[in-house]
């Protein structure tokens, strides 16, 4: 794994795990069998399960930004004991990936070896050229990301702040849900600016530090 993770440059993230997952989501990942298609909406921690799940096997890959890469990369990826496929829907309507991702799930399935593809949609819903891996992807075990209450993403908000190095106290949180946009990626980009500016300004994460920073 180290070798690939190298070449590709491709990181897991040390805070994803299994443990720090809000939702079933993970849970059910933890003990699905060895081929799913794991979807939800993004910003719904699809990339921090399969992350999570290479956490557990020290012979596995993770893989995302797939337009960036050759599909040549799949090849001989069955060797590993778990792979994890971000996003594959960025390269449907690709000969060379669709094809690739066809052999790909065959060889891991010979070898009985573990692989999940996410997306952010039903498989059925793909726009996928060939027939035998739309089959494929359907025939997976599906698995959906969670749908968070207001709770659960304020739960998420603050452990992501903990984990990035500063505090972000229940009624702060419950202000910028107020007053922001519910879609966990762009909360994850306002948490992002609140760090920036806590290390420029040295300031504690307080109201109206956030209503000066957000504008909200």
């Amino acid at each position: 794994m180290a070798i690939k993770q190298l070449t590709l440059d491709i990181k897991l993230r040390d805070d994803a795990t299994f443990g720090n997952f809000v939702g079933t989501a993970g849970a059910v990942l933890a003990d699905a069998g060895d081929w799913c298609y794991l979807w939800g909406t993004p910003g719904s921690g699809r990339s921090h399960l399969l992350q999570a799940l290479c956490h557990q096997h020290p012979k596995s890959i993770y893989l995302n930004g797939l337009r960036r890469l050759s599909a040549e990369v799949l090849q001989g990826l069955e060797v590993m004991d778990v792979v994890c496929i971000d996003d594959v829907d960025e390269v449907m309507g690709d000969r060379d990936w669709e094809e690739g991702l066809f052999h790909l799930l065959n060889h891991v399935r010979d070898q009985g070896r573990r692989i999940v593809v996410s997306a952010p949609e039903p498989a059925t819903r793909l726009a996928i050229e060939l027939a035998d891996l739309r089959s494929r992807l359907i025939a997976a075990e599906s698995i959906r990301t969670d749908n968070l209450n207001d709770d659960e993403k304020l739960q998420v908000l603050m452990q992501r702040a903990d984990n990035r190095g500063f505090r972000l106290g229940e009624e702060v949180g419950r202000f910028i849900l107020s007053r922001a946009s519910r879609d966990m990626r762009q909360l994850f980009d306002l948490l992002e600016k609140i760090e920036l500016e806590t290390l420029r300004q040295g300031k504690r994460v307080t109201i109206p530090f956030v209503k000066q920073t957000l504008s909200l």
